[in-house]
């Protein structure tokens, strides 16, 4: 009987297990076409993240030796219905038990690493006391916008004003007033009711091509936002939330999509480079975030963010893989996992 080994581990609230032993690396010359090949072949993916072992609610990483030398290790996320480029709280998942797990050792009380994601190479800095990750900061991928505040109409909610960007995965970005919903734990199935339909509507309506990565060419996810307020100590702080397919809440302020909204406010001149910026989740955990810099890259202005949060690992399992199981690939079942 064979076995997977996976440590247990939530970014912010948002689970990012991370399968450190019992997979061989997939097919693929590179990270992006081995998670290509994890999302056609579904065999791992539909394992861990359908039930019994998984759920709607689970995000697991898969760690990997690393295509790019400059990397120092690679890794693959899977996510309930996409394998994307690029997630904020994941890294942080990835990097923090890498680390406390001893598989890059820490030997510094700030380690620097380079992580290999399907979209492209991560720097990572963690903030370590003896061989706990107290904080996590990533460097994401240059972020833009694409439609900025153009109005669609959804079904059932009417006409919105909405913006497509990109924060290392593909958004639209939605104020809540305009919803006229609050983002709070109680209202999450309206909310990701809501933006289920704010996706297919902009998907249909505006599309999505982004322009340096011609393969990228549809919206994933949906936030919320709520209008920034400078909190006590003189910075500038706002809730947010992110829809994820088929219908979930990303309980972490998101990585990725707090990124887009930084690239739609700097182009709104509501933020500068190197000014701080807290993003909050609807669970009111928090990312350190600022713009480091700015560059265009083949006519698109892009902006490169920063995010520092933390993970815990909360346990580990061991996930057999037998033979006579009658679920080999799991099972779904729309009283917990929505139907798109």
């Amino acid at each position: 009987m064979k076995s997977i080994d996976l440590v247990s581990v939530n970014c912010c609230g948002e689970v990012g297990d991370v399968i450190v032993n019992g997979v061989e690396p997939p097919q693929g010359v590179s990270v992006f076409e081995q998670a290509e090949f994890i999302k056609q072949d579904k065999k791992l993916w539909n394992y861990v993240l359908n039930e019994p072992r998984g759920g709607v609610f689970k995000h697991v990483n898969l760690i990997l030796p690393s295509k790019n030398p400059a990397a120092d290790m690679g890794f693959i996320i899977m996510e309930p219905a996409d394998v994307p480029p690029m997630s904020g709280s994941n890294s942080i998942c990835v990097a923090t038990v890498l680390l406390e797990k001893g598989i890059i050792p820490i030997t510094n009380s700030k380690m620097n690493i380079t992580l290999e994601a399907p979209g492209g190479l991560i720097n990572v800095e963690a903030k370590c006391n003896g061989q706990k990750v107290e904080s996590v900061k990533v460097k994401n991928f240059p972020s833009f916008v694409l439609d900025l505040e153009k109005e669609i109409k959804v079904e059932g909610i009417g006409n919105l004003i909405v913006t497509t960007a990109y924060g290392g995965d593909c958004f639209v970005l939605v104020n809540s007033k305009d919803l006229g919903i609050e983002i709070k734990p109680d209202n999450a199935d309206q909310i990701v009711t809501a933006c289920s339909k704010i996706i297919k509507a902009a998907n249909e309506q505006l599309g999505f091509s982004h322009p340096l990565t011609p393969n990228m060419n549809a919206i994933s996810f949906c936030m919320l936002m709520d209008k920034p307020e400078v909190n006590p100590d003189g910075i500038k702080q706002a809730r947010n939330t992110v829809c994820i397919r088929p219908k979930k809440l990303d309980r972490s302020p998101c990585g990725t999509g707090t990124s887009a909204r930084l690239a739609y406010m700097h182009l709104k001149n509501e933020i500068k480079l190197n000014e701080k910026f807290i993003s909050q989740s609807i669970l009111d955990t928090t990312f350190e975030c600022e713009l480091v810099s700015k560059e265009e890259k083949d006519g698109t202005v892009c902006v490169v963010p920063e995010i520092k949060g933390q993970a815990w690992i909360t346990g580990e399992q061991k996930l057999y893989l037998d033979d006579n199981n009658p679920f080999p690939n799991g099972y779904r079942l729309t009283d917990t996992w929505p139907k798109e």
